[in-house]
């Protein structure tokens, strides 16, 4: 077969061909405290905010590599329900960004906590937007009237941007 001779090392990971970690030295300092706490503090400067990852694409000042010299567009919501909308959905995203790093680097306790911020501000949007135009989902569904039912849908145009 192809990797039966013994002689060739091939001592790696995943993780060092994604590029996440450099050397086993990297690897064996990171258990040290310091060092955690170095990386740590490196972590809170990479992350963009939330509105600024949506808009992006990814929640990491370094890592919107825009295609020739062609950039994001900055979404402006042209009514309350869009703006209320954009909100849940900027969280929404950071969430499920922060989600991922924090997959790979679970030890980033900027990154806990800033996942956790962006959680507590979700469902404060959330509830904003449901207490004024009604439920996003079937689960947020309460009351005593069943409101899931009652439109605008996401795929109607109400003359806005619906960029969902």
């Amino acid at each position: 077969m192809l990797f039966d001779n013994n002689d060739i090392d091939l001592d790696f990971s995943l993780l060092s061909l994604a590029g996440l970690q450099n050397t086993k030295q990297d690897m064996s300092n990171m258990g040290s405290m310091s060092n955690m706490k170095s990386m740590s503090n490196m972590s809170s400067s990479k992350f963009l905010t939330a509105k600024e990852g949506f808009l992006r694409g990814n929640m990491f000042k370094d890592e919107y590599k825009p295609y020739k010299n062609l950039t994001y567009v900055n979404i402006k919501p042209r009514n309350d329900r869009e703006a209320k909308l954009f909100n849940v959905m900027q969280y929404s995203f950071a969430i499920n960004d922060m989600n991922l790093y924090l997959d790979l680097h679970p030890e980033d306790r900027n990154a806990l906590m800033l996942l956790e911020e962006f959680i507590k501000e979700e469902k404060e949007a959330k509830k904003e937007y449901i207490k004024s135009y009604g439920p996003l989902t079937i689960n947020e569904t309460s009351g005593e009237k069943y409101e899931w039912i009652n439109g605008p849908w996401s795929w109607e145009n109400l003359g806005g941007n619906i960029y969902v």
